[in-house]
């Protein structure tokens, strides 16, 4: 595990640049040397007279043959402003290579502004990882740097911030604080098969010049992460091989001063006699511009669906009816009387008239349309 030394009282940041530099300088003088033409061809750092600068990513690596690493000096990410020089966006070329190293996560922010109210310098990531030896030596979450300067009558007044996610980065993959850290690695761990154990010391300073992330009655500001792990080396017989630094980063420094933003003295011509008569003086309205908000976007609210839970209606169970049986009395009937017989009605025969007296044998004389011997009387 890291062991947290005790914090180091602040060092201005050029009296330990110039330390850890003069120690790479013995190593490294030649490459250096090249590297350092090459830049100044480039432009790449912040020229000198700027009142507001911004460096995203100051990267150096010490010339260690035991450790696998070879001497490398580059910046990413530079802006400035001269006073009154307005807005510089930056250079996120990396003419020098950093990014061959180091990976910027998210969208990359370096850039100043200078006017007269005030001066202000800006670095911002969303991360960074360094990579050597095919190992991450050193992860940074994400940072926003900033500084200010407003001049008089306001000011002076000043404020500066560095914010990072939980103020701890990681080195070989071990969460390392603010502070002084030692950790005992392997030569497995460096990515070299010439070291067995390596003793490690990484110094992580977080700048916040004014401290408090408040104006504070001051002519200048500056902010930033500043980063080196130095190591000493042994083999297998626990011989030591290196003692000296290994890595130096300083990622997001800003600074800025109000030099060049004070306006110029107002000359008032001697009065002479008689005293002319002067105009009330009226003071030009302060026109405060408008603050724009970012609109402040609120998330859909989605509300679950009411799911009524489902009725079961017992079943009705209905008893049985049990008719009782009908019990029809027995009928009896009378019994039958058997038919009377009666015996056949006999009639009488009926008697035969006897004639008394025998028919005309011829037709009777009388009629109408006779030939009788009475018709030709």
């Amino acid at each position: 595990m890291p062991t947290p030394l005790p914090s180091r009282p602040a060092v201005h940041r050029g009296v330990r640049r110039s330390a850890f530099r003069a120690a790479l300088a013995v190593v490294t003088a030649a490459t250096l040397t090249a590297a350092a033409f090459t830049m100044a061809g480039t432009g790449a750092r912040a020229a000198d007279g700027d009142v507001a600068n911004s460096i995203l990513a100051d990267l150096t690596v010490s010339d260690v043959p035991a450790a696998g690493l070879d001497a490398f000096s580059g910046v990413f990410g530079t802006a400035g402003s001269p006073p009154n020089g307005g807005l510089d966006n930056g250079d996120l070329s990396d003419p020098s290579g950093v990014l061959d190293f180091l990976t910027v996560r998210g969208q990359a922010v370096a850039r100043t502004n200078a006017e007269p109210e005030r001066n202000w310098a800006q670095a911002q990531a969303s991360g960074f990882t360094l990579s050597l030896n095919d190992r991450d030596y050193l992860s940074v979450g994400s940072l926003d740097a900033y500084a200010e300067c407003i001049p008089a009558p306001i000011g002076p007044l000043a404020l500066a911030y560095a914010r990072t996610d939980s103020n701890t980065i990681g080195v070989l993959g071990r969460q390392v604080p603010t502070g002084t850290t030692q950790m005992e690695v392997t030569g497995a761990e460096l990515g070299t098969d010439d070291v067995s154990t390596a003793t490690l010391t990484v110094q992580y300073d977080q700048i916040e010049d004014p401290a408090g992330g408040g104006y504070q009655p001051q002519s200048s500001a500056r902010a930033g992460l500043d980063i080196t792990i130095s190591g000493v080396l042994r083999d297998e017989e626990g011989q030591e091989l290196y003692d000296g630094p290994l890595v130096d980063a300083e990622l997001g420094h800003v600074d800025v001063t109000c030099d060049g933003t004070t306006s110029p003295p107002v000359t008032t011509p001697p009065v002479t006699s008689p005293p002319p008569t002067q105009p009330p003086v009226t003071n030009p309205p302060i026109t405060i511009p408008p603050i724009t908000v970012p609109p402040v976007t609120v998330p859909p609210i989605t509300v679950p669906p009411v799911t009524d839970p489902p009725i079961t209606i017992p079943p009705i169970t209905v008893p049985p009816v049990t008719v009782p049986p009908v019990t029809v009395p027995p009928i009896t009937l009378p019994p039958t009387t058997p038919p009377v017989t009666r015996p056949p009605v006999t009639k009488p025969p009926t008697p035969t008239p006897t004639p008394t007296k025998p028919g005309p044998s011829h037709e009777p004389d009388y009629g109408y349309g006779g030939h009788s011997e009475h018709s030709e009387h």
